[in-house]
């Protein structure tokens, strides 16, 4: 029971980023529109401005930020905020999904042995080496959608296993699709609720995403129990 309870709460560290990300930059948000001169307003006009070269600083930004071990959240919902919730999501998908096979090539062909040996005694790591030799699909599924370590370090961690990398490139791109478009979407309705306007879009994605991401965690939690229940089940009992 206590075990069980324990992967109960990986969905805690989930609702608070989101909850943390939203009211930063709805605090953020607020103060520059209100207590400025209407910077918010101006901030979107000056990025739609810049034509195509905005979405490509963004998305070259976002992937460089993302091998730097920055956590992205607050990016994705700024992307929302920035771009509209639709191209928003799109481009914080494409940078994060540049950075994460970014570090993940680095992991494997570049500093491999470094991070082997740095990572040789955590158990988590431990865990992902294993889970990579048995359901390869299912880790990097997992670990896009339950981080146990923040994304960035996870992508790193996923080049020194045995996972391939076209796979790990479409399906974490794919798995981190509900999330992104969540946070993205509560950026757009922040920044426009906060210039008076609310965006139905906006309202309806950020309610289907939020669905899809809560149905997704409980089945991949569901799995993954079921997984670790089924693995104590087959070993010896210890003296």
């Amino acid at each position: 029971m206590k075990r069980n309870e324990g992967k109960r709460s990986v969905s805690w560290p989930i609702v608070l980023k989101f909850a943390a990300a939203f009211v930063l930059l709805g605090l953020l948000s607020f103060a520059m529109e209100h207590w400025g001169e209407r910077n918010m307003t101006r901030l979107t006009a000056l990025v739609e401005a810049q034509g195509k070269l905005g979405p490509l600083i963004f998305i070259a930004v976002n992937a460089l930020l993302t091998m730097l071990l920055v956590p992205q959240v607050l990016f994705t919902v700024a992307a929302g905020a920035l771009f509209g919730w639709k191209f928003g999501a799109a481009y914080a998908s494409a940078g994060m999904t540049i950075g994460a096979v970014g570090a993940f090539l680095l992991a494997r062909y570049g500093v491999r042995e470094r991070l082997k040996a740095r990572f040789a005694d955590n158990p988590i790591y431990g865990r992902m080496l294993s889970l990579s030799r048995i359901h390869p699909l299912h880790l990097i599924s997992l670990s896009r959608i339950i981080p146990v370590l923040p994304f960035p370090v996870t992508s790193y961690l996923l080049g020194i296993t045995e996972v391939r990398s076209l796979p790990y490139a479409l399906l974490s791109w794919v798995a981190m699709l509900p999330e992104t478009i969540f946070l993205a979407s509560g950026g757009h309705l922040l920044s426009s609720g906060v210039r008076g306007r609310v965006p139905v879009g906006a309202a309806i994605a950020l309610g289907v995403a939020g669905m899809v991401v809560a149905i997704v965690v409980h089945r991949m939690k569901k799995k993954f129990l079921e997984g670790e229940e089924k693995e104590e089940e087959g070993r010896p009992p210890t003296a």
